[in-house]
C-alpha cells in the first residue's frame, strides 16, 4: 500500500536518518486505523519492521510504551519496541506480519483460534492484576462519556440528563462488576497471527481496569465477525468456569447470571461502536465501518430483547437515526 508523502512521514523518515540504525528508502503504508496513528512497514537487510507515526498532541505513544512494556514482561506477546521517540510520537516495532486473526476464521482453525484469544483474556487477567489496578478505571464516568458518542450521532436532538437517565440501570450494573486488565478493544483486527499457534496482540493503549467481561465480549460478539449466538453461549460458560476456577473475586454465580453480564458490557460497548460508526461517517467521511452497522445493531437487539428491565434504554434505541 502506498501513502502520498506528507510531513509526518517527511519528520519521520528524517528521524530515521538522524536517530536509529534504520534507513527509510524501503518505507510503505503497512495500515491506519480510524484514530490518527498510522503504521508503516520498513525493510532493513531483507527483515521487516514496523514505524508507528502517532502525532503526539493527538496519540500520544506513552501509554503504548509503558503498556506494552510491562506485558511484555510479563511473556504476552505485543510488539517488541526497538526504537522510541515520544516528544515527536514515533516508534520502530517487531513486526507481526499482515496475517490478521480475522483472515483465517473461515479456515479449518476457527475453533483453535479462538481458544488461542480466550486463553490470551484469561492471562491478561491472571497475569497483569496489579498492573490493571495503575490504570485508569472504567467507572461510570468513562462509561457515560463513551455512550454520550451515541447520543451524539444517533440521537442528537435528545436531552443528555433524561438520556443518562435511561442508561442508569446498565451503567449501574456494569460499574458492580468485578475489574481486571481490560485490553479495551480486543476484536479480529487487533489480533494478528505471526506463526501457527501464535496470537500477537496489538493497539492495547487504551486498556484499562474493568468489567471482566468486557474483553470476552468485544471477541466474540466482534462488531466485523458474524458468530452464532449458541456457541457464544457454550464459550461464556467455559470462560466463566476458567475464571471461577483462576480468580478469587468471581464467586460461583448461576451461568443466566454471568451470561447477563456478558450482554450488559456488550451493550455498552456496541452503542459507543454505533456512534463511533456514524461519527466516522458523518464528521470524517470515512464510510467503510458503516457496513458493519447491521451487525453490531443486531448484537444490541438481541440484548434488550432479553431483558425487559431495560425497557427505557429501548425505547431511546427506538428513538435514534441511524444511517445503516
Amino acid at each position: 500500500m502506498v501513502v502520498e508523502r506528507d510531513q509526518r512521514q517527511e519528520e519521520m523518515e528524517e528521524w530515521l536518518r538522524a536517530h536509529t540504525s534504520f534507513s527509510p528508502e524501503k518505507l510503505e503504508l503497512a495500515s491506519a486505523d480510524a484514530s490518527f496513528r498510522r503504521y508503516f512497514r520498513l525493510w532493513e537487510q531483507g527483515k521487516p519492521w514496523i514505524v508507528m507515526d502517532a502525532p503526539p498532541e493527538l496519540e500520544p505513544c506513552e501509554p503504548f510504551v509503558r503498556i506494552g512494556s510491562y506485558m511484555k514482561e510479563h511473556d504476552i506477546n505485543v510488539p517488541k519496541i526497538i526504537n522510541q521517540d515520544l516528544k515527536r510520537g514515533f516508534l520502530i516495532l517487531s513486526d507481526f506480519g499482515d496475517v490478521h486473526f480475522q483472515d483465517l476464521l473461515d479456515g479449518p482453525d476457527r475453533e483453535d483460534l479462538y481458544d488461542l484469544a480466550i486463553t490470551e483474556i484469561l492471562s491478561f487477567q491472571s497475569e497483569l492484576p496489579d498492573f490493571a489496578e495503575t490504570l485508569p478505571s472504567f467507572d461510570r464516568g468513562w462509561q457515560l462519556k463513551e455512550l454520550d458518542i451515541f447520543r451524539e450521532w444517533c440521537l442528537p436532538e435528545m436531552d443528555a440528563t433524561e438520556y443518562q437517565q435511561a442508561l442508569e440501570p446498565l451503567v449501574s450494573t456494569i460499574d458492580d462488576m468485578p475489574k481486571s486488565f481490560m485490553h479495551r478493544d480486543f476484536h479480529c483486527r487487533n489480533l494478528l497471527v505471526p506463526a501457527p499457534d501464535t496470537i500477537g496482540v496489538i493497539d492495547f493503549q487504551g486498556a484499562m481496569l474493568g468489567p471482566v467481561t468486557y474483553d470476552l465480549v468485544s471477541l466474540l460478539r466482534d462488531c466485523y465477525v458474524e458468530n452464532d449466538e449458541d456457541w457464544i453461549t457454550d464459550e461464556v460458560s467455559s470462560f466463566q468456569q476458567a475464571l471461577e476456577q483462576n480468580r478469587d473475586p468471581i464467586p460461583e454465580m448461576e451461568d443466566e447470571d454471568f451470561l447477563r453480564w456478558f450482554d450488559l458490557t456488550g451493550l455498552q460497548r456496541h452503542l459507543k461502536c454505533i456512534g463511533i460508526f456514524h461519527r466516522l461517517k458523518i464528521r470524517d467521511g470515512k464510510e467503510s465501518y458503516l457496513k458493519d452497522v447491521p451487525r453490531v445493531k443486531k448484537y444490541v437487539e438481541t440484548v434488550l430483547e432479553r431483558y425487559p428491565e431495560l425497557s427505557g434504554i429501548q425505547k431511546l434505541y427506538e428513538r435514534a437515526q441511524f444511517l445503516a
